[in-house]
């Protein structure tokens, strides 16, 4: 499923230390303008941001129609894949070594990619993360509703649910948000963004970045999250506690175990680190039909075109 290397590195200009951010759209309205503005008005300046309409029959362009700037590119897709389905297309593309995630109805703090770029480097790690400031989306002013994502655990269980946890173990929990900077190659070592879920399939994905890489973190709340309904978290047909993500999370957790299992083996030295990562790749691809795959394939090279 991943995008043939040769191709990649036909795209001129390829630099050291540029980012794309991936922004799917899909029924967020005007606020999208919010995170596109946010991305283009970051201190780091070598930067791409792809805006990937997921099929909305209202496509996001008219909001966006007055930026001029070069770096935003507009890319339609004319099925509804999910955001996971998005994110791997514009992965898949990029010649970009670092790639940063950002909902259509978030948005980030000015400062926010060059200090995830700056603990990558400095650490030498594959996935940098921060805090999040969760605000609630009503008709008066913003309230913030809660932070997140501040504090790290390793060892010692913790009765908050949002905290970075990096002690892999056999429980499959959500360890990490994926709202956060990646080396490139560390994704697409995995099998890419896509692993055939439309929901919660993020939560798999840092796990496994958890059990192959080494992560940063910084507590400063450099994302905020916005909290409204009807979207793929909150909405009844695919939010939490809905039947849909239920259903989903144990399709995923069946994975997760598998993963674990050659963790563990790799952790007992019975296997190397690229033989870890190919069992995990292998695992998630897997689940993805060859039809799935095709499209990523295919919608990749038509977005390669455009950059």
């Amino acid at each position: 499923m991943n995008f043939p290397q040769h191709e990649r590195a036909k795209q001129p200009g390829k630099r050291s230390r540029t980012i794309t951010a991936c922004i799917p759209y899909h029924g967020c309205g005007a606020i999208v303008r919010r995170a596109v503005e946010g991305l283009l008005q970051q201190t780091f300046r070598d930067l791409t941001v792809i805006v990937v309409n997921d099929g909305d029959p209202t496509p996001p362009w008219n909001w966006l129609r007055d930026i001029g700037d070069p770096r935003l590119v507009r890319f339609d897709l004319a099925t509804n894949g999910g955001p996971y389905m998005a994110t791997a297309i514009v992965l898949n593309a990029t010649a970009s070594p670092y790639f940063l995630i950002q909902d259509a109805d978030d948005w980030s703090r000015p400062d926010r990619a060059s200090r995830l770029l700056g603990m990558i480097e400095a650490d030498r790690s594959d996935f940098a993360v921060s805090g999040q400031l969760h605000v609630t989306a009503s008709q008066g002013p913003r309230a913030v509703a809660d932070v997140t994502w501040t504090s790290v655990v390793t060892d010692q269980p913790s009765p908050h649910r949002l905290v970075l946890r990096t002690r892999i173990t056999p429980d499959f929990v959500y360890r990490a948000p994926h709202h956060g900077l990646y080396r490139t190659e560390a994704l697409r070592r995995l099998g890419g963004y896509y692993g055939g879920f439309r929901v919660s399939y993020d939560a798999l994905l840092t796990n496994l970045i958890l059990m192959t890489g080494r992560v940063s973190h910084t507590p400063l709340a450099l994302y905020h999250r916005s909290i409204r309904p009807g979207s793929l978290t909150r909405s009844a047909s695919t939010g939490l506690g809905s039947q849909f993500r239920d259903q989903t999370e144990q399709s995923i957790r069946v994975i997760y175990d598998r993963c674990f299992q050659h963790y563990q083996a790799y952790q007992r030295g019975r296997i190397n680190s690229q033989s870890l990562i190919d069992r995990l790749r292998e695992l998630v691809l897997n689940n993805v039909s060859s039809a799935e795959a095709g499209h990523i394939a295919s919608e990749s090279m038509r977005l390669l075109r455009l950059l």
